[in-house]
């Protein structure tokens, strides 16, 4: 009797002694599964901390990473814009986008924001780019035309979102021809109908090249072209109110604007076309940069630089307002360059820079 008394206090004894280990101050506890749920916030029986640790710690990805530590780069990430590089300053890899900076070496770091990425397309719309090398895709796939008539047609109907009279489009790609001509025009039409519906995956009765009053014309619900936007936008630039509307459309301009209209191509009916285009892009530039040279001269430098390389490398009047803010600024060495760039271009012509460069030049070089 005794001795179980005796053993029934040892058992008690010992149920409290576990408990009071179980539930002791600081002790992490686990879960049914083994990982630690607590952690011990005061020194162990040793004396040394006893942190707890997930059973599986969190993995963060790099991007992820990157934005929580405050790196700007996980914003430049997800921007859309462009920038084109400039001379001297080195290219990193933009994912396609060009990056424009100022040459000047020992100027302060300056990342102007100054184009929109190209141009993205509407949803559920073909992307015709006309300004540079002429291309036509759908959902980043390249249509082809097949035949030379409709892409003849496609160039044409491209420049002008009214269309074009069926006859002024005879008599431009097709002169003289006749009822041949009238042929063609079918054709063309066609098989621009048949390639870009397979392109879209449109059924038959869909027409994307459409008669309205005796024209033709690329119907605009399935057709986004970079050249109708341009010519929006240069409207734009002399009907918004408010500096920041103009800007914005100089730039939209500025960004659209990839080469010459139908680069590539010698129609001559063409050529007017392009000699339009190619200055109302040169009149973007000089209103950008007058705009943005008081408040960020280094941003007009950028804009006046993309233009001698992309939109008129031969024209003496940017050249002259380019050198003349690089001049102003103090950068003596910049506008001996811009001027010895100046005439390379023009040698290539045959053409020396004009007296009133040469005094530009020298103002700051003397």
């Amino acid at each position: 009797m005794g001795a179980a008394l005796m053993f029934g206090l040892m058992v008690m004894l010992l149920g409290a002694v576990l408990i009071v280990r179980r539930f002791r101050p600081g002790l992490a506890v686990t879960d049914s599964t083994g990982g630690l749920v607590g952690e011990r916030a005061d020194g162990g029986g040793n004396g040394g901390p006893v942190a707890a640790v997930p059973a599986e710690a969190p993995v963060i990805a790099p991007a992820v990473s990157g934005f929580v530590a405050g790196d700007c780069r996980a914003e430049e990430a997800e921007s859309e814009v462009e920038v084109a590089p400039g001379p001297g300053r080195a290219e990193a890899d933009t994912g396609g986008r060009d990056v424009v900076g100022t040459e000047d070496a020992g100027s302060a770091p300056h990342c102007a924001v100054l184009t929109v990425s190209g141009f993205v397309a509407a949803k559920g719309k073909a992307k015709a780019e006309v300004l540079g090398t002429p291309r036509l895709s759908y959902g980043g796939v390249e249509v082809s035309f097949g035949r030379a008539e409709a892409s003849d047609l496609f160039a044409l109907l491209s420049t002008s979102r009214e269309g074009v009279s069926v006859q002024g489009i005879i008599d431009t790609l097709w002169p003289g021809d006749g009822e041949r001509g009238a042929r063609l025009l079918e054709s063309a039409v066609r098989q621009l109908n048949q390639v870009t519906r397979h392109a879209c995956g449109l059924g038959t009765e869909v027409k994307f090249v459409v008669k309205v009053r005796q024209r033709r014309q690329l119907a605009a619900a399935y057709f986004d072209v970079d050249f109708w936007r341009f010519e929006e936008a240069f409207v734009c630039t002399g009907t918004v109110e408010g500096e920041p509307a103009r800007v914005a459309a100089l730039q939209e301009m500025l960004g659209l604007y990839r080469g010459p209209l139908l680069d590539g191509r010698e129609d001559v009916w063409i050529l007017p076309l392009r000699q339009a285009a190619q200055r109302q892009a040169v009149n973007a530039v000089e209103r950008l940069a007058a705009l943005v040279r008081s408040d960020d001269p280094d941003r007009a430098v950028d804009v006046l630089q993309l233009a001698v390389e992309r939109i008129d490398p031969c024209s003496e009047l940017l050249w002259c307002q380019l050198m003349k803010i690089q001049g102003e600024l103090g950068r003596t060495s910049a506008v001996r360059r811009s001027f010895g760039l100046l005439k390379e271009r023009l040698a290539e012509i045959d053409v020396t820079p004009s007296s009133e460069v040469r005094q530009v030049c020298e103002r700051f070089l003397h």
